[in-house]
């Protein structure tokens, strides 16, 4: 990728645990893990994914440190039988045992606070490899682990996200920091409402670009991601570029940009909101309360998100919106006509700035040769005026759905960067 990527700090991560293996469980630390390194300026070069198996997990780890000096592995810290991660660590690393008197006493407050008293099984968390640092675990029961052997780390984190997440940053992320004078930085830049290839023949070509940076175009059902990485020792030149690229592509493309980085569609729309003074309502059929659940996963959302309905059947539409009976008999709900009498009604039911609708066929059953499935129609309504899109989406019913959230935010992004 880089001229000088061999200069940039490495490290892999191993992933433990049966459940893992056989599909049983959706798999997110290594993906988490995989982003702060790369955030970090440093490359996460190999994900390996292992039953909790003495034998496997030996060889894994040991091919592991013949080609890196930083490990992170999850899962297999737990108090059941299958969760032998502990033990084999402390035998390849030869560790003897000891009793941490920290993690009983954290371990027993946890229960308390729970209004339990503590398993008996659980107090084999106490014990601990006596060569490793212990990692404590505010979030849970079981403690991280890190063996050191020369200038080699391995840190042992538990499986679950929200136990691993907050060790890693506790405990790993201040290690990461600083480390190594080369190192690359990234950026993603996130776009909706067009695709890959029209973003790109939009742009045009990439040369520009790459006087800068390297790119990467990451599509997917919601939209396209831009990933730009620069390379460098300082930090002023490895941002330079990356403002020059994200520049270069503002100038054409910059109507698609919504967000950097963490931002997301609702963030953005809530800030909007914020910085105008104003509120929201939703009404929604297809998407099932979806965007209402997105706008309040932004923390301090009550200031501008009033309130949402599920008007799911027609009886609720015009029982709960106001939308006329015959217009649906005329239209159809799933149409542009009955999508702008919902912005309307649930704009004035509630009293809001602005109303956001939505009414579609999610699918797999329901269409017709008229009205195929994914057929959407999605409307904002203001003061000014109430404008509706048609959109066809034609995925499977989840993704159709959360496609059209997706729209609907970003024509309220739209629609409120035109009113500013």
């Amino acid at each position: 990728m880089f001229d000088n990527i061999n200069l940039v700090p490495k490290m892999e991560v191993i992933v433990i645990g049966n459940e893992v293996t056989s599909g049983l469980i959706e798999e997110k630390n290594s993906r988490y893990i995989g982003r702060r390194a790369m955030q970090l300026g440093w490359e996460c070069t190999r994900v390996t994914s292992i039953g909790d198996d003495a034998k496997t997990i030996t060889e894994c780890l040991g091919e592991s440190l013949s080609r890196v000096d930083w490990i992170v592995l999850t899962g297999g810290l737990g108090a059941t039988h299958d969760d032998i991660t502990k033990k084999v660590l402390a035998d390849l690393f030869e560790c003897g045992w000891k009793s941490d008197a920290k993690v009983k006493k954290m371990l027993e407050r946890l229960f308390h606070i729970r209004g339990k008293e503590v398993p008996h099984y659980a107090y084999s968390q106490t014990e601990v490899p006596d060569e490793a640092e212990v990692l404590y675990n505010e979030k849970g029961t079981a403690p991280g682990l890190l063996f050191k052997r020369n200038n080699q780390h391995v840190f042992a984190l538990p499986g679950v996200p929200l136990e691993m997440e907050y060790l890693f940053e506790k405990y790993i992320v201040p290690s990461l920091e600083g480390s190594g004078k080369h190192k690359i930085c990234h950026r993603m830049l996130h776009t909706a409402g067009i695709t890959e290839s029209a973003l790109w023949q939009k742009f045009g070509p990439v040369d520009p670009l790459e006087r800068w940076v390297k790119v990467a175009s990451l599509p997917s059902h919601l939209g396209v991601k831009i990933r730009l990485s620069a390379e460098g020792e300082e930090d002023s030149d490895i941002w330079h570029r990356l403002d020059q690229a994200e520049s270069l592509l503002r100038e054409s493309v910059g109507h698609y940009i919504f967000g950097v980085d963490g931002e997301t569609l609702e963030y953005v729309a809530g800030v909007l909101l914020k910085s105008r003074n104003e509120n929201l309502a939703v009404a929604e059929s297809c998407t099932g309360g979806l965007i209402g659940s997105r706008l309040t996963n932004i923390s301090g959302s009550s200031s501008y998100f009033l309130e949402g309905m599920i008007t799911y059947s027609n009886q609720a539409k015009i029982q709960r919106l106001g939308v006329p009976a015959n217009l649906i008999g005329q239209h159809g709900a799933v149409s542009q006509q009955v999508a702008e009498a919902m912005a309307q009604g649930i704009r004035q039911v509630s009293g809001a700035h602005w109303g956001v609708a939505v009414t579609g066929i999610a699918g797999p059953t329901g269409g017709t040769p008229d009205k195929p499935v994914g057929l959407t129609y999605i409307a904002v309504s203001g003061a000014d005026k109430t404008h509706a899109e048609k959109f066809l989406f034609h995925q499977d019913r989840v993704r159709n759905k959360e496609r059209a959230a997706q729209a609907a935010l970003n024509m309220l992004r739209l629609r409120l960067l035109e009113a500013s």
